[in-house]
């Protein structure tokens, strides 16, 4: 029998739950790291922002790991671990399509939306390809001696005076785990919610779409083809395919993310309303029906050849009615999730962690920490609800782009605002993702969330709407028309 006492377990070994045992581990407690899989394994997620780079530079560098500064930034990844594939990305590109007809370039930009989230490869952000990241940081715990434990499942969980003790198998081996504190980075998993019988939040979430994806070969670059449409590149503040690229319909969109082995992560996130789940065809039919409606995008895929399988899922969005208690927390990732649209997600869980960290450093071992981890419970649960109106707002205005761009504001606003903000050393540890706790800026959201829906406001009226909410925070001159919807990198590094 394997047995384990240690001050905290973390169940789950994705990058969050690896990250988060070696941080614990920096600060003097004992970690042990527990999987129910293996890795390599497939993942989505797969998206930084600057954002994202900052706090994992910043936990890297506070908590003494300078074996994951590098993955930081594009060219440092490269450098340093050139055998870890990743993929480079200068910004967020978006393109809407109408289906039945192909895509048009316009002169008034008025189809796109082009953001900037950096200056140069020098300082940009990345793709993940998950299963080599994760498989990194998973193995990089088991070299700094942190007890981790995959092909382990949890058969008991047992809370007594002391915390927890958890028994199960290890690789055909019987396990107990004596633990004070539990931290749950499952993800979906949700093992948790599933051992405390912990439901949805009885609030839910507006967002609803599924997902059909897989990663590709062959994959054309869309320069290639908005520019054999007319198209002139020469504005774009970055080359469009270098970013999370988003084509955008009624009804959903679809990623696409280039690693730099020549693989691509592309999927569609589509309203289960309007696409309902089809059960009886193949995933791969229902990918060529979608693709028949919309011809540039099938013009990019004509040659892409899948090399891992089709995943077809139901609804994607969860959120959990507390993910926290007294010696128990659940990372954000597994609180809740809504949709890769925005690459919110990996940022949110980063900003969590970072949040915990504080708590843990301050508060461990003292009555006070069970009061801790119920303010970050509330924090995280605005932080969801705030993410769910700027997707599902984004969603309404899949039909109408101008809407769209308009609902993306929030987003952009506030992250570049963040941004800035940690690069200028003003940033408060434990603030709100996207400033999600701002009563104003809460306020304004929830009326575009309503005006998005509303045939009586134009799109002109909203964006104005937006334009004035997001005033305090807009340092790169978003929805002013001259721009054209093109925006271009102009936050001063330092």
């Amino acid at each position: 029998m394997i047995e384990l006492d240690v001050d905290i377990a973390v169940i789950g070994a994705g990058f969050s739950g690896s990250l988060m045992a070696m941080l614990l581990q920096r600060i003097g407690l004992r970690p042990a790291l527990i999987d129910r899989g293996t890795h390599p394994r497939f993942a989505i997620g797969e998206s930084s922002t600057p954002v994202t780079n900052l706090i994992l530079e910043n936990l890297a560098q506070r908590y003494d790991l300078p074996r994951i500064d590098p993955l930081a930034n594009y060219i440092r990844w490269k450098r340093a671990y050139p055998s870890i594939v990743c993929g480079l990305k200068r910004g967020f590109s978006y393109f809407h399509h109408v289906f039945d007809h192909d895509f048009q370039p316009r002169a008034d930009r008025a189809n796109e939306l082009l953001v900037a989230a950096s200056v140069s490869n020098a300082d940009a952000d990345t793709h993940w390809l998950r299963s080599d990241f994760d498989q990194f940081l998973a193995l990089e715990t088991a070299r700094m001696g942190i007890p981790y434990h995959d092909q382990t499942s949890i058969e008991e969980l047992i809370q007594d005076s002391t915390g927890w003790v958890l028994r199960g198998t290890t690789n055909g081996q019987p396990i107990v785990i004596k633990a004070r504190l539990l931290i749950d980075a499952s993800g979906e998993g949700a093992f948790l919610a599933r051992q405390l019988r912990i439901g949805p939040h009885p609030d839910g979430l507006q967002t609803r779409s599924r997902g059909l994806f897989s990663h590709f070969t062959g994959v054309a670059r869309w320069h290639d083809l908005y520019e054999r449409r007319g198209g002139n590149t020469s504005c774009h503040p970055y080359p469009c395919d270098d970013s999370a690229l988003h084509h955008v319909f009624d009804g959903g969109w679809m990623w696409v993310l280039r690693f730099d082995n020549g693989v691509t992560s592309a999927g569609f996130s589509l309203d289960p309303e309007q696409f309902p789940r089809e059960t009886a065809g193949s995933p791969e039919a229902e990918w060529d029906r979608i693709m028949a409606r919309l011809p540039a995008v099938a013009e990019q895929f004509a040659d892409a050849k899948p090399t891992v399988p089709w995943r077809q899922t139901g609804r994607m969005q969860r959120r959990l009615a507390t993910s926290a208690g007294a010696n128990w927390v659940m990372l954000p990732n597994t609180a809740g999730f809504l949709d890769p649209l925005h690459s919110t997600g990996n940022t949110f869980t980063l900003v969590g962690m970072d949040r915990l960290m504080t708590i843990l450093e301050r508060s461990w071992g003292r009555p006070e920490l069970a009061d801790e981890l119920q303010r970050f419970d509330a924090i995280v649960q605005k932080e969801l609800e705030f993410i769910d109106l700027v997707v599902s707002g984004s969603f309404a205005g899949f039909r109408e782009f101008e809407r769209m761009i308009a609902m993306s504001m929030f987003y952009f606003a506030t992250s570049i605002w963040s941004e800035e903000e940690r690069r200028a050393g003003r940033a408060i540890r434990g603030s709100a993702f996207l400033s999600a706790d701002r009563p104003e800026l809460r306020a304004a959201l929830d009326r575009a969330a309503k005006d998005v829906h509303d045939p009586n406001v134009s799109a002109s009226e909203l964006t104005e709407r937006i334009r004035q909410a997001i005033l305090p925070f807009n340092r790169a001159g978003l929805c002013e028309p001259e721009r054209l919807n093109m925006y271009p990198y102009l936050v001063a590094t330092p």
